[in-house]
């Protein structure tokens, strides 16, 4: 009888184990593979058609944003033709979200690496006493509510350069929307 139960219990593991392997197949819908285990399915999705299903942001998602701008500015006008690379102060971001979490030094950090290894502009400190231009930029947030309950959270970075006059010299923005669901 201890023998029965041994294999019974034996036969009912091999089958579980089975049943957790996850084996590589393909949807209908997409070529991208999709790994099935225990009732559930996972398909790598384009990072561009992924859904969002909360409206909080996250810094992956800010620091990119914050990449795309800066590249938008660097290739605008007022960097082409130049006979040497400008030199900028890139002033602390301004955060007016209602996210108190936003991690705005990380942003500020990339933001600056961008500028450096562009190798189009000299990136001085706060400190110093002579640049050509001051970047300030500044993050915002206006959040929408729907009576049904789904959100939509808009978010705005702006990107100016004034050079050391005080004299605007260009202004880059760009938008994020997350939207929830109820």
């Amino acid at each position: 009888m201890k023998k029965i139960n041994k294999i019974s219990l034996c036969a009912v593991m091999l089958v579980l184990a089975g049943a957790c392997t996850q084996q590589p197949g393909y949807n209908s819908t997409s070529t991208a593979p999709v790994y099935q285990g225990h009732n559930t399915s996972i398909s790598i999705v384009d990072s561009s058609e992924r859904i969002k299903l909360d409206t909080k942001i996250s810094l992956s998602d800010i620091i990119a944003f914050a990449e795309n701008l800066t590249n938008k500015m660097l290739q605008s006008p007022a960097f082409a033709n130049k006979k040497r690379p400008p030199r900028i102060v890139v002033a602390d971001i301004r955060q007016n979200t209602h996210d108190e979490n936003l991690r705005v030094q990380d942003i500020h950090d990339r933001i600056i690496e961008v500028l450096f290894n562009s190798g189009q502009v000299r990136v001085m400190d706060s400190s110093a006493t002579s640049f050509d231009y001051i970047m300030q930029s500044e993050i915002t947030d206006i959040v929408t509510r729907a009576p049904d309950g789904q959100k939509l959270v808009d978010y705005t970075m702006k990107i100016k350069l004034f050079d050391i006059n005080g004299e605007l010299k260009g202004q880059w923005s760009d938008d994020l929307s997350l939207f929830k669901n109820r």
